[in-house]
């Protein structure tokens, strides 16, 4: 496929953050409400906005305090830094990304992480090439796969729908690219299961991220 923008998730695509993610969420249950989950039913819930995710989790005595612990969880995760304990780029994801900023494509970030956190990370990793970087947590954005956030891309960059691609590795980012009338790429190495991507029925799966270079050339 030829294109001129590429529009990355991140947790799961980009970076291995499900450890950190998943040891900050059972920290606030255990610090506020004394219990703790098992990664199986935490897995079930990522996608979903985080104060959602308490909520989903927290007994009815306790739902209506999600908000609480959401902001209880960003301070931990994000201002206290335990964002990189564990959290680790995964293979070859740097060198695809300046290989494909050195062809000269367009690139951002589409996340449902907050802006600030998705910098900080950006900048520890040193990715670079990026136009724009963008979260729909602590935003006006709508959560994927509303595709508001793909939307506001294309119009800022003066992109056709036609040269833009979303890669990511779950059923949602899929969903947010056919809702934005995008080709999608699934990456089958992050938390998703390749029988929900498939389900999304995806433009291409591929199951390493510098498969990425042998199925996109740069629009002229």
């Amino acid at each position: 496929m030829e294109k001129s923008l590429l529009i990355f998730d991140v947790d799961g695509t980009l970076w291995d953050s499900e450890r950190d993610v998943f040891l900050s969420f059972n920290h606030i249950l255990k610090e506020n409400a004394d219990f703790e989950i098992e990664k199986e039913q935490f897995q079930k819930l990522a996608g979903l906005p985080l104060g959602t995710m308490f909520k989903n989790i927290l007994p009815n005595d306790k739902k209506h305090l999600s908000g609480e612990y959401e902001k209880y969880y960003k301070k931990y995760y994000i201002d206290e830094g335990h964002f990189i304990d564990t959290t680790v780029l995964f293979d070859n994801v740097k060198d695809t990304i300046d290989n494909l900023r050195e062809q000269g494509f367009y690139m951002a970030i589409a996340s449902s992480k907050p802006k600030r956190i998705l910098d900080k990370m950006v900048s520890h990793f040193n990715l670079e090439g990026f136009q724009y970087i963008l979260g729909t947590e602590e935003s006006n954005f709508k959560h994927k796969p509303n595709p508001e956030i793909i939307n506001y891309i294309m119009k800022k960059l003066n992109v056709q729908k036609e040269d833009a691609v979303i890669i990511g590795d779950s059923k949602s980012d899929i969903l947010t690219g056919k809702n934005a009338k995008i080709d999608t790429i699934a990456v089958t190495y992050g938390y998703d299961t390749t029988e929900n991507l498939l389900k999304a029925e995806p433009t291409y799966i591929i199951d390493k991220f510098e498969k990425l270079l042998e199925i996109i050339k740069l629009k002229k």
